[in-house]
């Protein structure tokens, strides 16, 4: 990348930082087998490993990953990745603005690697169920040997999630200048959440006169034997990279995820960080929260609509609240003095739309 590139990074993603608040950090190893089948009918078996640390706070998202496959010639295949997503606390009423890099590369060998890297300015409007987002930025790419390419994205994308939050919606239009002509990829994604399961579904199309039309689709599920591990399966088809030169190709993986928090707690909690934990007590499942110098405490998760109930306090910095929660994975948030949609410190979470997260937390 650029002088220039670095530079913008560096301003979308501290103009307007937040204020710091606790920051979780989860790290998770996927082992698994798979497939790729690439054109021209070359089918290739490979056995991968997937490490991947994530530190998430309600305004920033920062994970870095990468994979380690064994293919058949002998060979191995080594790729990195990095992401980070920063934005500000709201500007005027559910308006932010934020910023994000991603950076990627790989190698197959000697003589051969590649790597991409993208950064994006983006207005948002997110609501507590559905929002809308407009990005610009550069898209650069290089493959050993040869001359990198750079090229400018438009992105428009929204969310939407039913108010139990078991289904959410997502779509994106990404118009993009390359090499002197233009394509526009059109995505669409759906996730399903049912007790355990979590499926997801999505479709992309890449129009374009010059480079001509080509669609995808992937298919995913995940089910989850308890709190920290899951079984997951992964199929479909990916579009050309034209960046880092690879070819569309068909793919079908299965494999078993273990999440291993960095902060670990008893192993009778449902849920337990230094500040946080979730146990029985009996019929009922018992949320506890430590925050030093809280006013009011309140919990919203997908058992109960998202409705907001509060916490009693029981000591000094202690709050607790008994409630009835059905068996499951569910999603969650604490409310803080106000301030919604925080996570606590060393709890997992995924992604909820718009560079968001929610908390997990699954009842055997």
């Amino acid at each position: 990348m650029s002088r220039w590139n670095i530079g913008l990074l560096t301003g979308a993603l501290l103009v307007g930082r937040p204020a710091a608040i606790p920051a979780q950090a989860d790290a998770s190893l996927v082992v698994g087998v798979g497939t790729v089948r690439f054109p021209g009918g070359t089918t290739v078996g490979a056995f991968s490993v997937v490490p991947g640390v994530q530190i998430s706070s309600p305004g920033r998202d920062i994970s870095v990953g990468g994979t380690f496959a064994s293919l058949p010639s002998g060979n191995g295949y080594v790729q990195g990745r990095f992401a980070a997503w920063m934005a500000t606390a709201p500007l005027a009423g559910h308006w932010r603005l934020a910023g994000e890099a991603q950076l990627t590369g790989a190698t197959r060998g000697a003589g051969l690697a590649n790597g991409a890297g993208q950064l994006a300015v983006e207005g948002l409007f997110a609501a507590r169920r559905w929002g809308v987002g407009a990005a610009a930025g550069p898209v650069s790419g290089w493959i050993l040997g040869a001359a990198p390419v750079t090229a400018w994205r438009a992105r428009l994308r929204s969310w939407w999630r039913d108010a139990p939050g078991h289904l959410e919606v997502v779509a994106s239009i990404e118009p993009t200048r390359f090499l002197g002509a233009w394509f526009t990829d059109v995505g669409s994604g759906l996730v399903a959440r049912s007790g355990r399961l979590e499926a997801r579904l999505s479709a992309s199309a890449r129009v374009s006169r010059a480079y001509g039309s080509k669609g995808a689709a992937l298919a995913s599920a995940e089910l989850r034997l308890s709190p920290r591990v899951s079984l997951e399966a992964v199929g479909g088809n990916v579009l050309p990279d034209p960046y880092q030169g690879l070819p569309p190709s068909g793919f079908v993986t299965a494999g078993v995820r273990v999440r291993l928090p960095l902060r670990t707690g008893s192993p009778d909690a449902l849920v337990q960080s230094r500040s946080f934990r979730v146990s029985r007590r009996g019929d009922e499942i018992v949320i506890r929260l430590r925050r030093s110098g809280a006013r009011d405490v309140a919990v919203a998760g997908d058992w109960n609509g998202w409705t907001a109930v509060p916490l009693v306090r029981i000591g000094r910095d202690q709050w607790e609240l008994p409630t009835a929660i059905p068996r499951g994975s569910h999603h969650f948030v604490m409310i803080i003095d106000g301030a919604p949609w925080q996570i606590p410190d060393g709890v997992p979470s995924v992604a909820a739309g718009m560079g968001g997260r929610v908390a997990v937390l699954t009842v055997f």
